[in-house]
């Protein structure tokens, strides 16, 4: 388990998701094993969160944990396996929480197959969680709702009673009067990798990048 850092603002952990099969991709290719600018996707996301205010960074592993665990190498994480990653993301999420730090007040979930978002939506994302009242903070552009969501402790056992292949975006529409959402100035941030594709997308040059649907709410 990693040792808590010191940052400014609430205690929130990071959880990043990387145990999917990534079926839609093909050819038994983990997306977040993919590589971008010379980096697997998942190592990309891991630093970015280590970058930013997370006073802890988790990283879920499940579908080739070994390759993943290798991966992420020298990187300060805690990396926890999920036994039950082929029943869906419900599961991941359950793993996640299991090691999120007893002081921590809330939990962020971030894909692993999302890696141009950046430390400052991270940042800004604990900021309003911290500043608002608010038990979700989420980001969105132009009115749609995407990831890495903040939940608040008190919404993990909602968390926790999630099955099957979803995620936090199930919980949303309970709570509607605890969101806080944050406009992103980039909607690449928020774009994500589950098609061939959208990886020729990734690779490709920027203005390919923005794309009609993204990781709703974890």
């Amino acid at each position: 388990m990693t040792t808590a850092r010191l940052t400014p603002g609430p205690f929130v952990s990071g959880v990043i998701l990387a145990a999917g099969r990534s079926a839609r991709l093909g050819k038994d290719r983990p997306k977040q094993l993919l590589v971008l600018d010379g980096e697997v996707l998942v190592r990309r996301v891991a630093r970015t969160a280590l970058g930013s205010r997370l006073a802890e960074v988790l990283v879920v592993v499940g579908y080739e944990a070994g390759a993943v665990r290798r991966a992420l190498a020298g990187l300060e994480v805690a990396v926890i396996e999920s036994p039950e990653h082929a029943r869906g993301q419900s599961s991941s999420v359950r793993a996640g929480l299991r090691c999120v730090a007893s002081r921590a007040s809330a939990a962020m979930f971030i894909p692993a197959d999302q890696p141009l978002v950046s430390a400052r939506l991270i940042d800004r994302l604990i900021a309003a969680y911290g500043t608002s009242g608010k038990r979700i903070a989420v980001p969105t552009w132009a009115g749609r709702r995407g990831a890495p969501v903040v939940f608040d402790r008190s919404l993990f056992h909602e968390l926790e009673a999630l099955r099957g292949d979803t995620g936090g975006r199930a919980v949303l529409p309970r709570y509607a009067e605890s969101i806080i959402e944050v406009p992103v100035d980039d909607p690449s941030e928020l774009a994500d990798v589950d098609t061939e594709d959208d990886y020729r997308r990734l690779v490709a040059p920027p203005e390919n990048l923005i794309r009609p649907s993204w990781n709703e709410s974890c």
